[in-house]
Parts: C-alpha cells; sequence; structure tokens
C-alpha cells in the first residue's frame, strides 16, 4: 500500500510539472491559456477528472462497507487492509475532484468539495484511533483478557530470555515506566495531542535507548533489538489498556461524524451533478 502511494503521487506530482502552471493562473487569465478548454471542470480533462474521482470516492465507500456488512466479503482478508485501501482511494479520489473543480469552487459543488475534504480528513484521523485497539492478526479487536495475556507474555519473555542482562533490562523498565506514567497522568479530550505527539516521538526515544543499551550493556545488536522490540511491545499495550474505554466512546462519536458528513457529501453531489446535467456545464468565461 505505501509502494501504490508512492506511485500515485509520482504521478500527481508528474501532471502537475505539466500542467500544474495553469491551476496558479489568476480566473481571470485562465481563459487565455491554451489548456484552458480541456482543464476547465467542464472541459475534457477537468470533466474526466470529476467522474473519476467520484467513482473513486464511492468505490472506496462501499468496499470497505461491504467487507464489514455483506456476508460473502466477511473474512475475506484483515480489516486493516481493506481499511488502508478504503483511506487511499478516499484520499485519491478528492485530490482527483479538486483538480476537476482548477481550484474554483461555487454553490452545490463548494459544498460538496469541503464535506469530501472534511471526510477524507476524518477519515485519517479515524485510521489513527482504529490504531489504539488491539487487534489480532485478522483485524478483530482483542478482549480486555487477551489483551493481559499478551502483555503477560512479552513481560515473561523479555525476563526469561534476556536475564544475562540485567542492566539493560533495567533501562528497558524505566523506559516503560515513564511511558505508562505519561499516560495515566493524561485524562479526557486533552490527552488527544499528547497521545499523538508520543507516537511521533515513541520510534525517536526507542532509538536512544538502543544506543544507550548498546554503549552500557555492549549487548550483541541482535539482541538490543530483541529487548526493544518487546519494549515497544510492553509499552504498547500497556497505553492500550490505560485509554481502551476512551478511545471506544471516541471511536463511536467519530464514526457518527464521520457518517454526517459523508451523507452531506453525497447529496450536495448528486444536487451538483443534477445541476450540470439539467442546465449545462458553465464555462469559467
Amino acid at each position: 500500500m505505501l509502494l501504490l502511494g508512492v506511485f500515485t503521487t509520482a504521478a500527481i506530482i508528474a501532471y502537475l510539472s505539466q500542467v500544474g502552471r495553469y491551476y496558479l493562473l489568476p480566473l481571470w487569465e485562465r481563459p487565455d491559456s491554451p489548456l484552458h478548454r480541456a482543464l476547465q471542470p467542464s472541459g475534457s480533462v477537468g470533466h474526466r477528472l470529476g467522474i473519476a474521482g467520484t467513482a473513486i470516492v464511492i468505490v472506496g465507500v462501499m468496499i470497505y462497507s461491504g467487507r464489514k456488512r455483506i456476508a460473502f466479503m466477511q473474512g475475506k482478508g484483515p480489516m486493516r487492509t481493506w481499511l488502508n485501501v478504503h483511506i487511499y482511494l478516499c484520499l485519491v479520489g478528492p485530490t482527483l475532484v479538486l483538480l476537476h473543480s482548477a481550484l474554483k469552487f461555487g454553490g452545490f459543488a463548494a459544498w460538496s468539495f469541503w464535506s469530501m475534504a472534511i471526510v477524507a480528513g476524518s477519515g485519517i484521523a479515524g485510521r489513527w484511533i482504529y490504531q489504539q485497539f488491539p487487534r489480532t492478526i485478522r483485524g478483530q479487536e482483542m478482549t480486555l483478557e487477551e489483551i493481559r495475556a499478551e502483555q503477560a507474555a512479552a513481560r515473561e519473555l523479555l525476563e526469561r530470555v534476556h536475564t544475562q542482562a540485567p542492566r539493560a533490562l533495567a533501562a528497558a523498565d524505566a523506559f516503560a515506566a515513564a511511558s505508562v506514567a505519561r499516560f495515566k497522568a493524561m485524562h479526557g479530550l486533552f490527552a488527544l495531542p499528547r497521545l499523538f505527539l508520543d507516537d511521533v516521538l515513541r520510534p525517536f526515544r526507542l532509538a536512544a535507548l538502543r544506543r544507550r543499551l548498546r554503549r552500557q550493556g555492549r549487548l550483541p545488536r541482535r539482541e538490543v533489538g530483541a529487548i526493544i522490540g518487546l519494549v515497544r511491545t510492553q509499552v504498547t499495550i500497556a497505553r492500550r489498556m490505560a485509554f481502551l474505554d476512551f478511545f471506544r466512546r471516541l471511536f463511536l462519536y467519530w464514526h457518527v461524524t464521520h457518517l454526517i458528513f459523508f451523507v452531506a457529501m453525497f447529496v450536495l453531489l448528486v444536487l451538483h451533478v443534477g445541476a450540470a446535467v439539467m442546465f449545462g456545464a458553465v464555462s469559467v468565461r
């Protein structure tokens, strides 16, 4: 999925490198551009971009919703993969719609686009919230008992396998304790920015711990890597346990909000298409 995202980004950049100058022109200068006939919203390229973007968004929504609700699609691959495809399509679609609009908004099209932008942005936030729920390899949410069992197993493995490195384990324990202490000091929605920041900074903190373990214990690189992996698991599980109920409530509120904006986007999109068909596409001139 990451590779597909890279290729898509490269394709969009290549497209903009060829025609991007048109989108930077003031509206009153665009009709004089040789690209105007093709790239205006009703043009041969602009019109197709709108159709493609809309279709991609609808497909992205339908396949993810169908994976959860249609019988023959249930159990076909991890939910995480379907969610990633859903997010990818629902980011590419609005991007094509943005190019279709030629950065000129008005009427139902403007409201529909901004609803689409909110849906796409909230989808990214929802992906982060979704990651806060411990899940099995198949993408099923784990029970509290399963989470505690995984936490105990990680700790037991940490103690059993690496007993020959007590200083390293002490440093690892200190890292985990400090992380959990930061979690327990947070409450409600005010915790969200710090939780997100903790996700961003954790790889750097673990890298610093890795370097410290190498210096203090003079352990082999492979063993240090194993310790860091177990510490990462231990800290992640501890945080998920501490905020499990909070994220469940937050995900419910997010889902309702996300659905409202999607319905608004779809209704406005139908009105926009209906108006375009009934009255004909309006030129920028």
